[in-house]
């Protein structure tokens, strides 16, 4: 009940702020009226809002209230920001929004500091604050001007109002962080194995056939009697199983982890060197940022409902059973899982954290990827916003759809083909990917200088083509996790093929290489662009992500080659025709590339792999219906990931500013974002520390 109260208590703040039709009347002659922006509002009901959305999640953890109460709590507390909000001038003084009326001789002057005006009152009267936005302000201060004095300077706060300003919110913020881990951490324990002890267990025998019958529960519990060593020597064969899977999965996600330094290196080397700092700074920070959205919600979003459909390989993962779906035509279709928030509520698991790790470093592939294309223009603050972003409700979403149980991977329960395939993501991580950064290119702008007037563009070549090729290079050696660990296991269920998946990975990029340096070699300069070679590699490998593990090495050795000409055509379309500024061509490799190996999935796939039972077979092998599934899941991918990108960076930029000054960019953003130069020139001789002996430290062995 105390709860309940508080939620209210805050709704009660907020409409209080607001106003209602009706209140205190205002004196004197209309004057003007200024409505608050939505940036505005927000920040009036700032404080409200932290508390409220503080207690919301305390609520959702320790399941205080149902799922649709807390949404719509979280809707109601959205509207209300919404409701308008206006300051009345007449010539007798100010209402705000008719909650109270106050006049201007109760006022001397008014004081300018930051995102606020302070109306400092006469000796008996209380202090007015109003909430106008620095970019506003010019439009208001001349009203104020016909009444009272403008000051430009911030009034000093006594020293006890400092002391609270300091540290009193801090002292909040963290013991609600400290409640809220006591909270999380209370739940770690809740039917789970995070011992291993029991993820080896009878129900994964039921899966093994005696004389071409699978056993039952009946059988296995007979065993357990009349044969106890055969079964206490099933249960090792299983938990060795296990281990070798989970062993594999565990040491793939690694190689996908170091990924993460390839990106790095290519865009850094692409992008000029003042921006190499800021460059490096987004690739190193997207991993740990993105890592803590995707801890926080992104994994129960993906995966909160794989259990149903089971993964053998780690365990079945049979605590992750929330999954939001919809019954249409005898089919549950899923939309989104809702379990493994905080990886609390059961999920303390072995085999649940083997797949967090791996999918997380998946995650983390695809939010480096619009820092590319973004690169050498974009506010520090706008891509940590972002960061979050990516991990909670770009990939994850689509991802559910996708790996997750959701809706493109049951398109099989409707005839086309084995449903929605993508087996290590081409789509899932790649187009994601380069749909979101396309997304972000657009809305952001080009660099400048990029297009001239009549809209040709000129090349912005990179520092560093060495780091470059060195980044792709890290990255071909990466995707050996990449590919061949999307197998989830090196034991049963298909897993052996592995190595065809890395043979077929390894030629899809050789492939792609060559045939980008043929096509520049023999088109445009005449000349094989060196650039444009890592990119071919590069767009081979996106490209075989999807169907290495159902192709054969010649069709793999196919897809890679047209990948290689795909990325020229495409970076070509992004410039010339889309005027889009893209600096190290993240659109052309991850989201053309990533495009094309979703569809070759439905055309070259050759029904040999045997996945758990999984056979896929493409157009040109017999099944024309597996193409259009895997149609459907390309269109899905693009308008989901750019539609919801654009939305919020369009959303972005328009409350907050995506880009940084023109001064910043012409300077570069080393200095004025991060403080600090990507290349310091060589520093002056200076004095080293003079040791007891009265020489110097540096002198002390001589």
């Amino acid at each position: 009940m105390a709860v309940y109260l508080l939620v209210g208590c805050f709704f009660i703040l907020m409409l209080v702020r607001i106003g209602l039709p009706f209140g205190v009347p205002a004196s004197g002659k209309p004057v003007t009226s200024v409505a608050l922006s939505f940036r505005e509002r927000l920040v009036l009901h700032r404080t409200n809002m932290y508390a409220l959305g503080a207690l919301l999640l305390l609520a959702a953890i320790g399941h205080w209230f149902s799922l649709p109460v807390e949404v719509a709590c979280i809707f109601l507390a959205l509207a209300l920001v919404n409701l308008p909000i206006r300051y009345h001038f007449t010539s007798e003084g100010i209402a705000c929004n008719n909650v109270s009326f106050r006049r201007w001789n109760e006022f001397s002057y008014v004081g300018v500091h930051g995102g606020r005006l302070t109306l400092m009152p006469r000796a008996g009267y209380a202090p007015l604050r109003l909430v106008v936005l620095a970019s506003r302000q010019k439009e208001v201060l001349p009203t104020f001007q016909r009444f009272l004095q403008v000051r430009h300077e911030a009034p000093p706060p006594s020293a006890l109002a400092l002391w609270f300003r300091r540290r009193v919110p801090a002292l909040i913020l963290s013991g609600l962080m400290l409640f809220t881990f006591a909270v999380v951490l209370s739940s770690c324990g809740e039917n789970a194995d995070p011992s291993g002890l029991s993820t080896a267990n009878q129900s994964n025998l039921t899966k093994v056939s005696a004389n071409g019958t699978p056993m039952t529960q009946q059988d296995l519990d007979a065993a357990k009697t009349k044969e106890p060593f055969a079964y206490n020597l099933a249960l090792l064969v299983d938990e060795n199983r296990l281990g070798i899977n989970l062993t594999w999965t565990l040491v793939t996600g690694y190689l996908v982890m170091f990924m993460q330094a390839g990106f790095a290196l290519v865009e850094t080397g692409l992008c000029r060197a003042k921006n190499a700092g800021h460059t490096m700074a987004m690739n190193f920070m997207v991993y740990g940022l993105g890592m803590i959205g995707y801890f926080i919600a992104g994994f129960a979003f993906q995966f909160g409902g794989i259990g149903l459909a089971g993964v053998p390989n780690l365990g079945g993962l049979a605590a992750l059973t929330n999954e939001v779906t919809i019954p249409i035509g005898g089919v549950n279709w899923g939309l989104i899982g809702y379990k493994g928030f905080f990886l609390s509520d059961g999920t303390y698991d072995v085999g649940i954290a083997v797949m967090f790790l791996f999918q997380m470093v998946f995650m983390d592939t695809t939010a480096t990827i619009p820092t590319g294309a973004m690169a050498e223009r974009w506010k520090w603050s706008a891509f940590c916003v972002y960061s979050l972003f990516v991990s909670t409700l770009v990939y994850p979403v689509f991802g559910n759809w996708a790996w997750g149980g959701g809706w493109l991977s049951q398109l099989g329960s409707v005839g086309l083909g084995k449903g929605y395939i993508d087996f290590a993501g081409s789509g899932v991580v790649h187009a994601v990917g380069g749909w979101c950064a396309l997304a972000g290119a657009i809305v952001l702008g080009p660099r400048l200088g990029k297009f001239n007037k009549d809209g040709s563009s000129n090349a912005i070549p990179g520092h560093n083509m060495v780091l470059a090729l060195l980044g792709c290079f890290i990255l071909a050696f990466g995707w050996f996790g990449f590919n061949p660990g999307s197998t989830l296991g090196a034991s049963t269920n298909g897993s052996l093929r592995i190595g065809l998946v890395a043979v077929d990975t390894m030629l899809a990029g050789a492939f792609g290489s060559v045939a980008a340096m043929i096509y520049t070699w023999v088109t445009g300069a005449k000349k094989p662009d060196i650039g444009m070679m890592g990119n071919g590699l590069l767009a081979g490998l996106v490209a075989i992500t999807a169907p290495s593990g159902y192709v054969n090495p010649i069709c793999a050795a196919i897809i890679g080659a047209i990948a290689g000409v795909i990325v020229i055509v495409a970076a070509g379309f992004v410039e010339n025709v889309l005027k889009v500024d893209d600096p190290v061509g993240a659109v052309a490799v991850h989201g053309f590339n990533g495009l094309w190996g979703q569809l070759s999935v439905g055309l070259f796939a050759d029904g040999l792999a045997n996945y758990g039972g999984l056979q896929v077979k493409g157009l040109f092998f017999g099944d024309a219906s597996q193409l259009v599934a895997q149609i459907i899941g390309a269109v899905v991918c693009f308008v989901y990931v750019f539609g919801i990108s654009w939305v919020f960076f369009t959303l972005y930029k328009r409350f907050f500013g995506l880009r940084v000054s023109a001064e910043t960019e012409l300077a570069g953003l080393d200095i004025p974002e991060m403080g600090s130069l990507g290349y310091n020139p060589d520093a002056e001789p200076y004095a080293l520390p003079v040791g007891e002996e009265g020489m110097s430290v540096a002198g002390a062995g001589d």
